[in-house]
């Protein structure tokens, strides 16, 4: 029997990210599982977004003519309808990035825009825009899902939790243990599908504790074996940034200090910050390398687009981890699916020796309820102490900006592993803060 599933609407808000034909790719192919009657394109920079409208709006037309497509700048147009909105936004685009990234490593700090103070920094400006998009959702549709996975979603997610305690429609995303997780399946060559995760942590600092198939059979210990032993590629290598390679080869540098649990490859900016500064270009960081790599081959082909009434040739970009995610997160809410993710929930007695007002990230289901996740127990002390300072400096940090609080700012980018020297903090700090008057302020209080 053919189960015909219910169409819905979606929003995409950032759609002038150079990611959102690769997420079109996705909708695409998970058109007859995930039907959708409406797909609305929305972004603040209509200079961005219209260089991608006619690829989209073809890609469209050829795979799913019976979807609506709409481009616009029109809050309430963007969202009345939404069942699910799907939030990629990033705060100062690709220019507040690259200062980001950039002036960290003038101070020999982490020049990274998550982590560090480039992630703080992100952070700041994330926060009120992520404020303001949820007012604006919430004033013209009470009941649509918000599905956030704008960054450093660890700080976004706690600051939300805190200012929208009682919106249970709005979850904050994270793509990273997923793509391990599809690169783990590539190691031991078997179906992403079939793979279970039991995972602790906070959003970029986290570990997997086991790695399982639907059978029952762990294959944890053979994977950690692997990579010690081995590089770490991640899945679809070839399409991946040298730095971003860099990343995953950090895995096997730190299981020959800790080799209990495999770690989010985002704990290499905590763990050998100094070697990653050395490493670094300080005129040139990632920002420059996605311009110049990704996002130039997107409008490139992007522009083949425009003035045809037909797609013919143009190449529809398929495989996105990030844009699957989104896809899958959507379709098993909406359609109360409850597929098992690694998803960030507040603690509330999952891990009872953690702070429970904390966003951790676990192993989870998502259905039409939200999420429910496995309680994990009691974690030990070395990974509980590591925690403890991250969930510190995230909490100075949203904080500061609900308060305004400079002190505060100060406090979080010292207890951040990736800078320690409270004059590194200062200094950086004050440098960040400089650039970022448009988007935030800070008082000596």
């Amino acid at each position: 029997m053919i189960t015909v599933r219910q169409a819905y609407s979606i929003t995409i808000v950032g759609a002038g990210s150079s990611r959102t034909p690769a997420l079109v790719g996705s909708i695409v192919d998970y058109k007859e599982r995930f039907p959708l009657k409406q797909v609305v394109f929305f972004d603040i920079n209509n200079d961005r977004m219209s260089k991608m409208d006619d690829y989209i709006r073809l890609v469209l037309a050829h795979e799913m003519p019976e979807t609506e497509v709409i481009f616009t700048t029109d809050k309430a147009v963007a969202y009345q309808q939404a069942d699910a909105v799907l939030v990629q936004m990033r705060a100062g685009d690709t220019h507040m990035r690259s200062l980001d990234e950039k002036i960290p490593l003038q101070f020999g700090l982490v020049g990274q825009e998550t982590c560090g103070p480039g992630g703080f920094a992100y952070g700041m400006r994330s926060i009120g825009a992520m404020v303001e998009m949820v007012n604006d959702i919430r004033a013209v549709n009470e009941d649509a899902w918000i599905l956030n996975y704008t960054n450093p979603a660890a700080i976004v997610a706690l600051a939300l939790h805190k200012i929208f305690p009682n919106d249970k429609r709005l979850l904050n995303l994270c793509d990273q243990p997923y793509s391990m997780m599809r690169s783990y399946a590539k190691i031991l060559d078997v179906p992403q599908e079939s793979l279970r995760a039991t995972y602790f942590g906070l959003n970029h600092f986290g570990w997997f504790t086991d790695i399982y198939d639907t059978e029952g059979n762990s294959h944890f210990d053979s994977l950690k074996t692997f990579l010690k032993d081995n590089e770490f590629k991640p899945y679809n290598a070839e399409q991946r940034s040298a730095s971003w390679l860099e990343t995953y080869k950090r895995v096997n540098k730190y299981l020959q200090f800790f080799p209990e649990y495999l770690p989010n490859t985002y704990l290499q900016y905590y763990f050998f910050p100094e070697e990653i500064v050395a490493e670094s270009n300080p005129t040139y960081t990632r920002a420059d390398e996605a311009k110049d790599s990704r996002e130039k081959e997107v409008f490139e082909l992007c522009a083949q687009a425009v003035g045809r009434d037909t797609l013919g040739d143009l190449e529809i970009l398929t495989g996105s981890v990030f844009g699957n995610l989104m896809i899958e997160i959507a379709e098993s809410i909406l359609h109360n699916l409850n597929n098992e993710f690694v998803i960030m929930v507040p603690n509330d007695g999952l891990i009872p020796n953690f702070p429970q007002e904390a966003i951790v990230e676990l192993a989870g289901r998502l259905g039409s309820n939200g999420p429910v996740c496995k309680p994990y127990g009691d974690i030990k002390p070395f990974y509980k102490g590591l925690m403890e300072g991250q969930y510190a400096y995230e909490l100075l940090t949203v904080e500061s900006w609900i308060e305004r609080d400079y002190t505060k700012a100060l406090q979080a980018l010292t207890l951040n592993r990736s800078v320690v020297d409270p004059q590194k903090a200062r200094a950086v700090l004050d440098a960040l803060m400089e650039v970022n008057k448009p988007y935030w302020t800070l008082e000596v209080k």
